[in-house]
């Protein structure tokens, strides 16, 4: 089972992609799920897990909070605080797994998340890192500190859809669970274009002088 871990859709404010183009990207690119982890809200897996698709959809959110961005996956519903240990707290409560998504950014990470506790793993390969080292340190720290491997695309667009993933072997979206949190995965990946990452700021610009209208 091959997923993509982190994708975005029209419900992120940096995203104009519609649910619909999410899942049609990704059956063309043959994966076998996707994570929907828009920016602080599930609006958006809501409306993919309603559709008439193969895919598997693990239900996630990029959560917001003052110190950075932490991925929650495997949740059932959206993530209220904005304070880093009271937002991994609630993941836990819901059996969740809290993620540190594209940690040796530099412009990206979340700050000081070595020492926070409650991380289950970090993201290895963000194929929107605008530098191959930032995911090949994300991959030995995994290592040497045995944490939880995952990969995503972070797309914001249905080109970067499956450009980075995860595979293991199961049939469900438990037992992929239990893969990913056991270690039992193969990371893929690819490094996206720049102009992935121009486009999604571009967006946020857009995003925020439309709500200053």
């Amino acid at each position: 089972m091959k997923i993509d871990m982190h994708t975005h859709t029209k419900f992120s404010k940096d995203s104009r992609m519609e649910p619909e183009e999410l899942v049609e990207a990704a059956e063309r690119k043959n994966l076998d799920g996707i994570a929907v982890t828009d920016h602080d809200t599930m609006e958006g897996f809501e409306e993919i897990r309603k559709m008439d698709t193969d895919l598997t959809v693990v239900p996630g959110e990029e959560i917001t909070t003052d110190r950075g961005e932490l991925l929650g996956l495997f949740i059932e519903k959206g993530i209220k605080s904005s304070r880093p240990e009271e937002a991994v707290e609630e993941v836990k409560e819901q059996d969740g797994v809290v993620v540190v998504p594209h940690p040796f950014d530099p412009i990206r990470s979340f700050n000081g998340w070595k020492s926070l506790e409650g991380i289950d793993g970090i993201e290895v390969f963000n194929s929107r890192n605008l530098t191959s080292g930032m995911n090949k340190k994300a991959k030995m720290y995994a290592e040497d500190n045995s944490l939880v491997r995952t990969a995503g695309s972070d797309a914001h667009s249905p080109w970067e859809v499956g450009k980075a993933y995860i595979e293991a072997e199961a049939k469900s979206v438990e037992e992929f669970k239990e893969k990913l949190l056991e270690g039992d995965v193969e990371v893929n990946g690819t490094k996206g274009s720049i102009l992935s990452y121009i486009h999604g700021n571009l967006e946020k610009v857009r995003q925020y002088f439309k709500r200053r209208r």
